[in-house]
């Protein structure tokens, strides 16, 4: 049997840690029933992701993360595109009868819904994906419409089977245009039917609504909320706000706030609001749903508590509170530089490759049905590290001694910092470039010991030393 020359010059010394000999990570294209989430590109942007985030940012959740843990036109509780869109159309005022006979995937709603089905996007439509189109997965993927920027972008709210709640922006060219939208209750605004007058009223007669109105959260009896008029062009001379409860006037009230009495609780609220000045066409806004009036807010008595070492493979641990409600129940959301890691909704989290060199965090949520959640985000103490894998390979040539060191790390790629390299009485701190370092010292005959140490990272401790020698000849 020949052995190559290059093998039969070098010599080789292996130190890793037998816990991260290998680490396996399986990803795959499946999509969970009813509706998967719709992948991310170029042209699309996160505005918020998830309930108590979104509301903090001023972005509704229309009060579905209070309300998810019921079903919606037979769809799925919790995490998911249809029982979100669904839950929107009832409170936009349909029965919560499915209006369609057959499957609830994602991907099915369009075709039910042919007959209401088109291109034209409008606020309060059913942005709908069908199977495999435009980044959704098998099972399609359905929003809800917020806001239409242009006829070539919409702001969409939306939920995800295996994921979490989002506000998203979307342009046409962004690969993720939806496959059409569904009108349920919206309606395309009237065309006016023209009135013969001497001179035609000019268009700058008119309002249009450039930014939609945010109301303070949460939504806790006893309580005064607060509404913006949002933008508008021109500016009105006067704005006036519409108050509803399920559906039905709040008194005569106009004004931004509003007292959230005892009768209120259980009911969902709604707003309008009007823009009004001489000269212009009084403008009432579409009704913006806000969510249910709520008994009341958690409060934590004793804060949680978060354990463990930030380092691959070992396990962070969430020791939870107590809460002024003895029948809250503790909820968590594992996050990742502050983006929610899919499926970590556990009191413990290992960590994994895709976090080395990251921060770890956990939101812990003290959540009661009909009360707003406590909520506290505990983060590991510094980045997550990775143990250092030193690779030592020698040879010679014609007086000179050769060493090369090479340092991986589960996660990291590649690994950066400085490796101190021993030969016999030689010695340098070298600095790695992409996860190497190659010396060649000129050296009198015979065998020298070698020692190499890599001297650590942010993301990868120190490694011990490895020894080996050098046969300079």
């Amino acid at each position: 049997m020949r052995t190559s020359s290059r093998a039969a010059r070098w010599g080789t010394t292996t130190a890793a840690s037998a816990l991260f000999a290998s680490y396996l990570v399986l990803a795959g294209p499946g999509a969970g029933p009813p509706g998967s989430p719709l992948l991310p590109s170029a042209g699309t942007t996160y505005l918020c992701s998830g309930y108590a985030a979104c509301v903090q940012a001023g972005y509704s959740d229309a009060g579905y993360g209070a309300a998810n843990g019921s079903m919606y036109w037979r769809m799925y509780a919790g995490h998911n595109c249809t029982n979100y869109a669904a839950y929107r159309m009832i409170q936009a005022g349909m029965p919560n009868v499915r209006p369609w006979s057959g499957e609830g995937n994602a991907s099915e709603w369009g075709k039910a819904m042919s007959s209401i089905t088109d291109q034209t996007p409008n606020v309060g439509a059913i942005a709908w994906w069908g199977k495999y189109s435009n980044g959704a997965g098998s099972a399609g993927h359905v929003a809800y419409v917020e806001r239409v920027v242009s006829a070539d972008e919409i702001i969409v709210s939306e939920d995800a089977w295996g994921g979490t709640f989002h506000w998203r922006s979307i342009t046409r060219t962004s690969g993720r245009w939806p496959t059409g939208f569904i009108h349920f209750v919206d309606r395309a605004a009237p065309t006016p039917t023209p009135t013969p007058t001497p001179t035609p009223t000019p268009t700058e007669n008119v309002f249009t609504q450039t930014a939609t109105p945010v109301v303070s959260a949460p939504l806790v009896v006893n309580t005064t909320i607060t509404a913006t008029a949002g933008g508008w062009t021109p500016t009105p001379a006067e704005n006036r706000w519409r108050w509803f409860a399920d559906g039905v006037r709040i008194g005569d009230i106009i004004t931004p706030d509003l007292a959230l009495t005892p009768d209120l609780v259980g009911k969902t609220l709604s707003m309008r609001v009007v823009a009004k000045a001489d000269g212009f066409t009084t403008y009432v806004s579409p009704f913006y749903t806000l969510g249910p009036v709520l008994a009341g807010a958690v409060h934590a008595t004793a804060p949680a508590a978060l354990s463990g070492t930030p380092a691959l493979g070992e396990v962070l641990t969430v020791t939870p509170g107590s809460y002024d409600q003895p029948d809250a129940v503790p909820t968590y959301r594992w996050l990742r530089d502050g983006v929610e890691i899919p499926g970590a909704s556990a009191a413990t989290y290992q960590l994994a490759p895709d976090d080395v060199g990251r921060t770890v965090s956990v939101e812990v949520a003290g959540a009661k049905p009909q009360f707003a959640p406590a909520v506290e985000t505990l983060a590991a103490s510094g980045t997550v590290t990775s143990p250092a894998n030193v690779i030592l390979k020698t040879k010679s040539n014609r007086g000179r001694a050769i060493v090369r060191v090479r340092v991986t790390a589960v996660g990291k790629l590649p690994v950066t910092g400085k490796v101190l390299v021993r030969i016999g009485s030689w010695k340098r701190e070298v600095k790695l470039s992409d996860g190497i370092v190659k010396v060649k010292v000129p050296m009198s005959r015979g065998t020298k010991k070698v020692r190499v140490r890599y001297l650590g990272s942010a993301e990868v401790p120190a490694a011990p030393k490895v020894v080996g020698s050098v046969q300079v000849r």
